[in-house]
């Protein structure tokens, strides 16, 4: 079993130096949702009150969504009509800064899934496509697209092969495709319709779930076992082939490689709704795989992508900021980020949280023995926002400070100790005898301090309100203190 700790969130940070590009079948999904109070008078069908009508990215261009809000370059290839529908779908793309190059596919219209749910129950679901086969044309068009994207590009690339089955990927165009790609020595991401998994030989992962893995190997099996698992990887890891994902629902994901086999498992969660989790997990293999992770730590990358997709409803997006967040849950504690140097690191990882929405906190001191003020003042200061960092003084910054006898304990310990309390987030260092570089750096929303401060004497009030953020003033405890402790006086609180 893979532990959790094969990745930390600075892997992330690698992300935003990455150009994924993908070649599929493209569509727009579309969500009428309201409430069903009553049945028609008409027929026996149930009377849908309408309160949002919306439309999102969907096949192809959902994997296109997520590779872009993991933080990589990200370019498709496909097809669609210059419908409304079609033009419907470039607006969304081009706001989530995805780059497009559309081809031609005849006549057929864009693919339209249009899902009618009453609050989170779909009661029926329309498709509008034509599924004709890409001409000739068509399929020079997308190698050469892929050609002069891989031309002269200088960020670490992967290629995703988005097969929906229809009509775009044939095994003609699909071995093209692998051949360019091995020319340029980028990997190549199959997330596969066909039956046959000779039609992605040359991809370095395929990525089936279970019932199509079974389908490939010709098995009848309903539900994974270990009988069933080691028929899949006798008759699908074939020559070409570097490994297989193969998704299992809730038990996780079980990924065979030539010499190994192994399960990563899959968080437990309640699922709102499976629509997209397959182009979620994709986008976080391909996004993996580009930036030098392992073919484990990529999967691993996409099944937390999956099983987030999966707890939300409709076909959602991923962003770096939500695996931020699963990895500070899932990572064991000597994993955690918590404890960063390089504030250009930590300025980041702020930054991810901040685009998501997040409310970030400050909080600054020496924390020399930690005491039970000390925890007031971090659950307070976590209770006004989302994130919390901790600035601490370093061992000579607290000589400065507090004398030639300070620090009790070095710098190394203190961040330790705070990293371990569940209020923090972050915990960094500072050299100088103020925190005002360090709270330029990362730009909170709020800064806190201790109430023996007015709050116009606290260090980089002003900065934080030039950048609309504020200074809070927190009680602190009677009679509390390091010193009082260092020097072994009781502490009483009546």
């Amino acid at each position: 079993m893979l532990s959790s700790s094969s990745i930390t969130p600075r892997h992330l940070l690698e992300f935003e130096d990455t150009h994924v590009i993908v070649i599929g079948d493209a569509m727009l999904d579309r969500y009428v949702e309201g409430v069903v109070n009553r049945i028609s008078p008409e027929a026996p069908i149930p009377i849908l009150q309408v309160h949002q009508d919306r439309s999102v990215a969907g096949g192809a261009a959902n994997a296109a969504m997520n590779i872009a809000a993991l933080g990589a370059r990200t370019t498709l290839i496909a097809s669609w009509a210059l419908d409304a529908s079609g033009r419907e779908l470039e607006r969304i793309l081009e706001h989530a800064g995805v780059s497009t190059v559309r081809v031609q596919r005849g006549d057929a219209p864009t693919i339209e899934k249009l899902r009618v749910v009453a609050g989170q129950q779909q009661i029926v679901r329309l498709d509008r496509e034509d599924t004709a086969a890409l001409e000739a044309v068509g399929a020079d068009e997308v190698v050469g697209a892929l050609q002069d994207a891989l031309e002269g590009n200088s960020r670490a690339t992967a290629v995703v092969i988005s097969d929906y089955a229809k009509g775009l990927l044939d095994a003609a165009l699909v071995a093209r495709i692998v051949a360019v790609a091995q020319t340029y020595s980028v990997p190549v991401i199959a997330d596969p319709k066909s039956d046959d998994i000779r039609k992605y030989r040359g991809a370095t992962v395929v990525k089936p779930n279970f019932a199509e893995a079974s389908q490939m190997a010709g098995l009848t099996a309903s539900a994974p076992d270990e009988a069933s698992l080691d028929t899949i990887a006798q008759r699908l890891l074939v020559e070409g082939i570097g490994a297989l994902a193969v998704s299992l629902s809730a038990i996780g994901v079980e990924v065979i490689e030539k010499h190994s086999r192994t399960r990563i498992p899959t968080r437990a969660r309640l699922v709102s709704d499976v629509s997209g989790a397959g182009d979620s997990m994709i986008s976080g293999i391909a996004v993996g795989l580009a930036s030098g992770m392992t073919i484990l730590q990529a999967v691993q990358v996409g099944n937390m992508a999956a099983g987030i997709a999966c707890g939300r409803p409709g076909t959602a997006v991923v962003t770096a900021a939500d695996l931020l967040n699963e990895l500070l849950v899932e990572s064991a504690p000597e994993d955690r980020p918590g404890t960063i140097e390089d504030w250009a690191e930590l300025a980041q990882l702020v930054a991810v949280e901040k685009a998501a929405g997040k409310r970030v906190v400050f909080a600054n001191g020496v924390f020399d023995l930690l005491h039970a003020g000390h925890v007031s003042l971090l659950k307070e200061a976590r209770s006004l926002g989302d994130v919390l960092v901790v600035g601490v003084n370093s061992d000579a910054s607290t000589a400065r400070l507090k004398g030639p006898s300070r620090p009790l304990q070095p710098q190394a310990d203190r961040m330790a100790v705070l990293d371990a309390v569940r209020y923090v987030d972050f915990v960094t260092v500072f050299e100088q005898d103020t925190p005002r570089d360090l709270i330029r750096a990362i730009r909170p929303d709020v800064i806190v301090k201790g109430s023996d401060y007015r709050p116009d004497e606290v260090v980089g009030g002003d900065d934080a309100k030039a950048w609309g953020g504020t200074v809070h003033i927190v009680s602190l405890l009677d009679g509390v203190s390091t010193t009082r402790l260092s020097q072994g006086q009781q502490v009483r609180r009546d």
